[in-house]
């Protein structure tokens, strides 16, 4: 396990293919949202802990242990928020900052909305039985200011390629349409040919029920990201991309270069859902297409994602990027910035030039 270090406390994170007790994935996780600021979201957690740990009616809805890369935390958040979009669980939107609640202050009213929280879970068991199959959908867009800081990083003019594995919505797959953050970048973007990502279960952001299923998975204090959202879905509704329903490491391995551009292959807060013999097969197929690189057929690895030894609660991702262009160093990995999942508070960590 990795340990991390804050205000002289230890505090854990399993590795990903650990089967942990449901009980501490949850506890985990709701710690995690709270010291993020994000306090309602961690309520929820805390009304589903409360009743587990009385034999109460949402454990006999939980199975009894979690692989804990699979964040079952991010998967009860999802079900309650949309049970309060689509106006099945009003006392719980009530509190809900993204749907213009006030969060609840008192104690008495934090134990309500505890309440309101399991009820909800119990009166709409298949929704949180969906849920918990699903693999999280965030596709959040602000991690698109990463994959801008690494495309401004690629060595050459040469236009690119884009390939997403784990894509959801595809709505990263516009990254010179989404917003960059103030000093990530090094120079003007390259330009871009085609976009093309990944998913073995795919949204169509274009959907009432594409739009519900992106929006529940923001978490239900953040404001901002509810409508970078919302901008995103409009972004992605004139700008066309492609998603295929595929499994990532059959989508990377079917992969090829293609001569006078940079095949970009891009990845973010996706790696800790694939189980080991997945992630290797990926890792040997990256390795295959930085062999087959030229001077002008590149090939570019650039992702965001949780980073052991960083800083776990405050800075816990990092965005890495390796290229592949015919020189000496090829496939060398650069740490780009390091920052939050969500790609809040990213400090640079290699300022380098092109």
């Amino acid at each position: 396990m990795d340990e991390q270090a804050d205000s002289g406390s230890a505090w854990v994170r399993p590795h990903d293919d650990d089967v942990v007790p449901m009980i501490d994935a949850l506890a985990w996780h709701a710690d995690y949202v709270r010291v993020a600021g994000f306090p309602v979201a961690a309520l929820i957690l805390d009304g589903v802990l409360d009743v587990i740990r009385h034999d109460g009616p949402v454990g006999t809805l939980l199975p009894p242990q979690t692989r804990f890369g699979d964040l079952p935390a991010l998967r009860v958040m999802a079900a309650v928020h949309a049970l309060a979009i689509e106006r099945r669980a009003p006392r719980v939107a009530l509190h809900l900052p993204t749907l213009g609640g006030t969060p609840p202050r008192r104690d008495e009213d934090r134990a309500a909305f505890h309440d309101a929280v399991v009820q909800a879970l119990v009166d709409s068991p298949g929704t949180l039985a969906a849920s918990l199959r699903q693999t999280p959908q965030t596709n959040e867009t602000g991690r698109a200011a990463l994959l801008r800081c690494a495309l401004s990083r690629i060595p050459g003019a040469l236009p690119v390629r884009l390939r997403e594995i784990g894509t959801s919505a595809g709505l990263n797959l516009r990254p010179d349409h989404l917003p960059g953050l103030p000093g990530l970048e090094v120079g003007p973007l390259p330009v871009i040919l085609d976009r093309v990502g990944c998913d073995v279960s795919p949204i169509d952001p274009t959907t009432l029920e594409g739009r519900t299923a992106l929006s529940s998975y923001v978490w239900v204090d953040d404001v901002e990201r509810f409508e970078r959202l919302r901008r995103a879905i409009a972004v992605a509704e004139r700008i066309p991309a492609t998603v295929v329903t595929q499994d990532a490491a059959d989508f990377v391995e079917a992969m090829e270069l293609e001569e006078g551009s940079t095949t970009v292959l891009w990845h973010s807060a996706f790696w800790l859902y694939l189980p080991s013999p997945r992630r290797a097969r990926i890792e040997e197929a990256v390795a295959r297409l930085g062999d087959e690189a030229t001077t002008t057929r590149r090939f570019a690895y650039a992702w965001w994602e949780w980073a052991p030894g960083t800083d776990a609660r405050h800075a816990p991702f990092a965005l890495s990027l390796r290229t592949w262009t015919g020189a000496a160093d090829d496939g060398t990995n650069r740490v780009l910035a390091v920052g939050n999942s969500h790609g809040n508070d990213v400090v640079l960590a290699d300022v380098s030039g092109r």
